[in-house]
């Protein structure tokens, strides 16, 4: 099995890479794959969210053999990002995973700056509304949501690598 990403903002490069070098897999960007990796190969496919979809999942299902699927996104990890995933992805019964990517408004365009900016704009204000009483997480996700950062971390492939394993 070989690792398939795409990435807007290298947060999903960054997880693949991760992941290819600890469970020594070979890594291939969705654009080179497709040279690179024959139609029906088994892969695990990465990509970032765009609107609840995993962005390539589609041509990665009709070109390979996708054994599991992840979506990189700036929430934090939820069951209910899952279920939602679950719902919005074809992955032909692979199972799908979730990780916490980043936010990094100045490697995008203007126009997906203010799609983000409304998709969070409610969650922007809860967080400023509670003032003093914000926790240090809250404190942190709202500058995230601000200005952006990574919440990218070794640690957080942990179920990935345990279904590799178990395969």
């Amino acid at each position: 099995m070989v690792i398939v990403y795409r990435s807007n903002t290298g947060f999903t490069r960054q997880y693949a890479e991760m992941l290819g070098k600890t469970e020594k897999m070979k890594v291939f960007p969705l654009s080179g794959a497709e040279h690179n990796v024959p139609a029906g190969e088994p892969v695990f496919y990465m990509g970032p969210l765009m609107a609840g979809h995993i962005s390539g999942i589609d041509q990665a299902v009709k070109k390979f053999s996708v054994k599991g699927a992840c979506g990189v996104g700036m929430s934090p990890a939820s069951q209910q990002v899952l279920e939602t995933l679950a719902k919005a992805n074809y992955t032909n019964g692979a199972p799908i995973f979730y990780l916490q990517g980043g936010w990094a408004p100045k490697k995008v365009g203007w126009l997906k700056r203010r799609m983000v900016g409304m998709a969070t704009k409610s969650m922007r204000e809860s967080l400023r509304d509670k003032g003093s009483s914000r926790s240090p997480e809250e404190d942190r996700y709202l500058d995230f949501l601000l200005h952006g950062g990574s919440f990218v971390a070794f640690e957080n492939l942990e179920s990935i690598r345990e279904w590799i394993k178990s395969l």
